[in-house]
């Protein structure tokens, strides 16, 4: 049987602006800044480049539905994409905070998301061959200035038959 594993791999740190309203269900958030940081050593692998949004749709249920494309400009020169997906799940605790611009914090709320990347660095190729999971760490929602969210991502892994062995080798742990 083989067991997943969550390495830590990222931190993406993103300013987003206040949001265009589609209508009461949906919105677009632009991402104008933010970067790509190594979560072993707090490097910053990657400069955010536009055109980079968040398109949210919001359920009857209050969930939100993200849809995220993020491009980064890497330290090497080239390129990743990260396609983002995933929900957030306001509770009343957190609505108020978001709605008067307060700070939330990953632990008050349900926001993940799974991230698919791609690149043509071979430094970081690697990445063209995972799936990561993200959760949000902390989010100001923007109401009259630009603010800023960040998440860490984790690379998932896994191990076949407990034998410590990654079934792809090591690169199941591999860190940028």
């Amino acid at each position: 049987m083989s067991q997943l594993k969550l390495n830590a791999a990222f931190t993406i740190e993103v300013d987003i602006e206040i949001p265009l309203q589609v209508h009461q269900g949906k919105s677009i958030f632009n991402v104008p800044s933010g970067e790509l940081i190594d979560s072993k050593n707090n490097n910053v692998l990657g400069e955010l480049l536009g055109p980079s949004g968040d398109w949210l749709e919001i359920q009857p249920s209050g969930t939100m539905n993200l849809n995220i494309r993020d491009a980064f400009k890497l330290e090497n020169g080239h390129n990743l994409l990260a396609t983002i997906t995933g929900r957030s799940v306001p509770n009343e605790v957190v609505v108020p905070k978001m709605e008067n611009g307060s700070l939330v914090s990953g632990d008050e709320m349900y926001f993940v998301h799974s991230l698919l990347m791609e690149t043509d660095s071979e430094k970081y190729n690697w990445v063209n061959d995972r799936v990561f999971l993200g959760q949000m760490t902390e989010l100001t929602m923007p109401s009259e200035v630009p603010t800023r969210i960040s998440y860490d991502v984790f690379v998932i892994g896994y191990e076949a038959h407990g034998d410590g062995q990654g079934a792809v080798g090591n690169r199941v742990t591999h860190h940028v």
